[in-house]
């Protein structure tokens, strides 16, 4: 994973955390919550990201 991947996901790490954390409705907070973790979850184990084809 390129620093620019690292950069993007914790971005929406951030972002996702803090849409939740602002959030008035219950369900959309969770959905901003299952975001974050996903985006997480790719931080922790990048060897599950896609290979991307290099042009």
């Amino acid at each position: 994973m390129s620093n620019r991947d690292l950069e993007y996901y914790e971005q929406r790490l951030r972002q996702e955390r803090e849409h939740a954390a602002r959030a008035d409705d219950s369900s959309a907070r969770r959905v901003h919550l299952e975001l974050a973790e996903h985006y997480s979850a790719k931080l922790r184990d990048p060897m599950k990201m896609p290979a991307i084809a290099q042009a």
